[in-house]
């Protein structure tokens, strides 16, 4: 009887093992990903918020003080080429908005102020494609309180969940940087 049990869970353990490589063998397989997108990346926030929502993630900042917002850029390889992406500050409120300039600025790590191009975006770089985290900075000026949008997507322009093509942030001959449908945009807090 006691052969028999030994017998039996020596079977079953062998099936797992077996079940369990199968099942590793699948996930190096999709890890390794599809040729055509080699060279698409993704940028978001680092901080997710409630699926499928998620975009109502909070930061609040006192006057006077800096705030630093982590973003994630999406890689696992190291390129020749260093990939741009660019985000955003909005208003919430046509009432009373914050304004970017009196209210508050957008500055580097060291407190530098930042100054958007024509279109308001602020550029952000990843040296060499590689993944990994770079902060936001956002400095209350002792203006107004209230609160407004950080974004890694443009916006003025619309995304639709259901055609990938709307997400890219930019693309070029070399990459393409897509935005994350559920983590493009958090709001920040002046108190």
């Amino acid at each position: 009887m006691k052969t028999l049990k030994n017998k039996i869970s020596f079977l079953l353990l062998f099936t797992m093992c077996c079940l369990l490589g199968s099942c590793d063998k699948s996930h190096e397989e999709w890890e390794d990903g599809d040729p055509a997108l080699a060279h698409v990346y993704y940028y978001c926030f680092e901080k997710w918020g409630t699926i499928p929502v998620g975009n109502d993630v909070t930061y609040t900042v006192k006057q006077g003080e800096t705030l630093a917002i982590p973003t994630q850029f999406y890689s696992k390889f190291v390129r020749s080429y260093s990939p741009e992406v660019y985000y955003y500050t909005s208003a919430i409120s046509d009432k009373t908005p914050l304004i970017c300039g009196t209210d508050y600025i957008v500055t580097d790590k060291d407190g530098n102020e930042l100054t958007p191009d024509a279109s308001g975006a602020y550029k952000m770089i990843w040296p060499n494609a590689k993944g990994g985290v770079q902060n936001i900075y956002i400095k209350a000026l002792n203006g107004k309180k209230g609160s407004f949008h950080v974004l890694t997507f443009d916006p003025n322009k619309k995304m639709d969940v259901t055609d990938v093509t709307t997400t890219s942030i930019i693309k070029t001959d070399e990459y393409e940087v897509r935005a994350m449908s559920e983590n493009y945009r958090v709001t920040v807090i002046i108190e």
